[in-house]
């Protein structure tokens, strides 16, 4: 059931904050077309393989929502800060409701100390038919 179109992010190398504008997928990141969620809403999924390099370094995973796929998105969901040692590897759970088209995980990776150098790999974000994950 893990195809591409449940997938937020594919665990393609980040080394730069992503911004999907597209259902065609660019850095490993592609925005979904869920139409809607059911009143419920929707659980996603977070895998996070590896720590990240660097202790000033920063990842933010936040899941947001447009009428059109290429601008307008707002937040609706976060998934915790990480920074190394907290919580890597690790595997996060949300839920989210949404009543717009389009949605997609905006990826912002933060090199605190600015030396161009941040990466992190296996970094998974996606859909997941996982009905015991509630809005909370």
């Amino acid at each position: 059931m893990f195809d591409e179109d449940l997938i937020f992010h594919d665990g393609t190398a980040i080394t730069a904050t992503i911004t999907p504008t597209s259902k065609t997928r660019s850095s490993g990141s592609a925005v979904l077309d869920i139409r809607e969620t059911a009143a419920d809403g929707i659980a996603c999924v977070m895998i996070v393989s590896n720590d990240l390099a660097e202790t000033s370094d920063t990842l933010q995973v936040d899941i947001q929502e447009s009428d059109t796929e290429g601008s307008g998105y707002v937040e609706i969901a976060r998934f915790p800060l990480l920074t190394q040692g907290t919580g890597m590897p690790g595997t996060y759970h949300l839920r989210f409701h949404s009543l717009k088209r389009f949605v997609r995980a905006l990826i912002t990776a933060v090199d605190n100390d600015s030396g161009g150098d941040f990466t992190v790999t296996g970094v998974f974000v996606m859909l997941t038919p996982d009905f015991f994950v509630r809005a909370g």
